[in-house]
């Protein structure tokens, strides 16, 4: 009976002392919240008041605590270039920014990144993306900046001093790159051909174009990404024809339940998507700023040559298949047998890619442009819909999955509205109406 009553005794003991230890614990994660909020608050005053110095410690320290979070990256980036310092750290913050809901003159310190290194025609780029008020564009100084960078004047002053001094660089702090071998690249992936742009001078083609092995798998997981919300979609497809057929109400409450909790769940990853192709370049990009100009040009003209390969590639194919005789059909040797033997016509469904629709064949300069450069490599074809909206696809496949692979390298390519649109018999058909069908192939 003493064993017991020391054992109970003894288990009291020890409970009382865990509840005490899980108490100091959220009291001291109390207390570290309140002190991050507290710092915030105060980078955030010195940031509105023009103090950059004073808020830049403050900043660092909170951005290596939160690195995703986009508005304390916004902070971060902008106070970075207002202490003069022009590094890598400041591009990458005001990137995650900018793909996020923050301030439109993100884009404007963009331009102002580029301007102060010299990079003529990417601060160009930024400044042009800026869309802010009158009152903000005359306060930022935004014409100013634009005729100066017009004429290759740089008025910045660039601190080539050590960044080490001043705040803790989290670009150039030394953490673990992840590998191939933690994160292995899809054999589909490596065998795909794509245009993806990491700056003004160069575009890839291929994964092994990359040399950061960091910017090569933050593509990867942007082309995984992809795939995935693609899988989503189609289930959302399938959900919304199951709602659209079903006469339950309570199964219609459930399905679109299912069907909001979908979307959610595919603009996230869109988001993300977004957000890992920006990483991408950035590292890449950081990477050809310590490569010294040969390199890069003996590079370029590597790519160049692939693609003049590529192109004089499909020029053939194409010659081959509009070249290529049709078969025609035998002639039957009785009519009359064969009327009554003919096996039934199987209907023809194709599935293609629309990258752009425009009403009345307006097209917008964005597209024309991105139209100019594509159409050099793939056979664009446009038709003209009942609603006088001309459409614009590539590709024609009997198997939905070749328009999906298709659509994913085109979005990689820039053409981020590109969708899948099918046909029964040469006729459009709503993509629900077959896609079933098609996936069963």
């Amino acid at each position: 009976m003493v064993d017991v009553t020391l054992t109970k005794s003894i288990m009291r003991k020890k409970a009382t002392f865990i509840l005490i230890a899980i108490l100091i614990s959220h009291f001291f994660n109390l207390l570290k919240a309140q002190e991050i909020a507290v710092n915030e608050k105060l980078a955030v005053e010195y940031f509105k008041q023009k103090e950059y110095e004073k808020a830049l410690p403050l900043f660092t320290e909170l951005i290596n605590k939160a690195p995703d979070n986009a508005m304390l990256n916004y902070y971060y980036g902008i106070t970075l270039l207002k202490n003069n310092h022009f590094k890598t750290a400041a591009k990458e913050a005001l990137l995650n920014a900018v793909v996020d809901n923050t301030p439109s003159n993100t884009n404007f310190y963009l331009g102002n990144y580029f301007h102060a290194l010299g990079n003529w025609s990417e601060a160009m780029d930024f400044y042009k993306r800026y869309k802010g008020s009158k009152q903000e564009s005359k306060e930022l100084e935004y014409d100013k900046y634009v005729s100066l960078c017009s004429k290759e004047i740089n008025p910045f002053k660039v601190d080539n001093g050590d960044d080490k001094t001043v705040f803790t660089d989290s670009i150039k702090a030394p953490v673990k790159q992840p590998d191939e071998k933690s994160f292995p690249i899809p054999d589909s992936l490596k065998s795909e051909w794509f245009n993806f742009e990491i700056n003004s001078q160069l575009t890839y083609h291929g994964i092994n174009d990359f040399q950061s092995e960091a910017a090569k798998i933050l593509f990867t997981k942007a082309w995984l990404t992809t795939s995935k919300n693609d899988s989503i979609v189609r289930n959302t497809d399938s959900l919304r024809k199951a709602h659209e057929e079903t006469t339950s109400v309570t199964t219609r409450i459930a399905l679109v339940q299912r069907i909001v909790d979908a979307e959610q769940q595919s603009y996230q990853l869109l988001h993300d998507r977004e957000k890992f192709f920006e990483q991408a370049r950035v590292k890449e990009s950081g990477y050809w700023e310590k490569t010294d100009n040969e390199a890069m040009f003996q590079f370029i003209s590597q790519i160049a040559l692939r693609e003049k390969v590529r192109a004089e590639q499909i020029l053939s194919t194409q010659k081959k298949v509009e070249s290529a005789p049709i078969p025609l059909p035998e002639a039957p040797l009785n009519t009359e047998t064969t009327t009554q033997n003919a096996p039934e016509v199987k209907e023809v469904i194709l599935f293609k890619v629309q990258i752009g629709s425009f009403l009345h064949g307006k097209l917008t300069p964005a597209f024309k442009a991105k139209y100019d450069k594509l159409s050099k490599f793939r056979k664009v074809e446009k038709f003209t819909d009942p609603k006088k909206y001309q459409i614009f696809t590539i590709g024609s496949f009997a198997a939905y999955k070749d328009a999906v692979l298709l659509k994913n390298q085109l979005v990689i390519e820039g053409l981020k509205n590109s969708v899948i649109i099918a046909f029964k018999n040469g006729e459009r058909v709503p993509l629900q109406s077959v896609v079933k069908e098609a996936i069963v192939k």
